[in-house]
């Protein structure tokens, strides 16, 4: 992740809680959140969690394409209103902007939402998936840049 990248990301998600949009950071941009000493490189992308609400993830899409953001679902652009029969099954929508990546999850098969939401804690006006909670969901998936991240810890 660049500085620019890491700003716009910053920016973006406070304009989704300015808009009243409902979401929890997690993964490695809430752990860099959490330890601003992470270095950027650990980091490839921002992602969020929001509950399964047709209403909720309108307006994120409403507000994320007002902002420039590029909104598709599996590769194909999507235009709102957005309604929930073509949302389901496919776990999230991608934002691309300027070469940065955010990942908004409304499905999730590890994490519902109201259990994700009970771990998550307001930090820097953002709401954040807590550390440990971030750690063990990089330690259960184990993957190699999860290993990397975990290392560096």
């Amino acid at each position: 992740m660049t500085a620019s990248h890491e700003r716009l990301y910053l920016r973006t998600l406070h304009e989704l809680v300015a808009a009243g949009v409902v979401f929890g950071v997690l993964g490695t941009f809430a752990l860099r959140c959490q330890v601003p000493a992470l270095p950027r490189r650990l980091v490839a992308d921002c992602d969020i969690l929001l509950p399964f609400e047709v209403d909720n993830l309108t307006k994120l899409v409403s507000c994320l394409q007002a902002a420039g953001w590029g909104v598709s679902v599996w590769g194909e652009p999507v235009a709102v209103p957005l309604q929930a029969g073509q949302l389901a099954g496919k776990y999230y929508l991608r934002a691309q902007q300027a070469g940065a990546v955010l990942d908004c999850a409304y499905e999730n098969e590890f994490l519902g939402w109201p259990d994700f939401w009970a771990c998550c804690h307001w930090q820097q006006g953002l709401p954040l998936l807590g550390l440990e909670a971030v750690l063990l969901q990089k330690a259960q998936a184990n993957r190699p840049t999860d290993q990397r991240l975990l290392h560096w810890i």
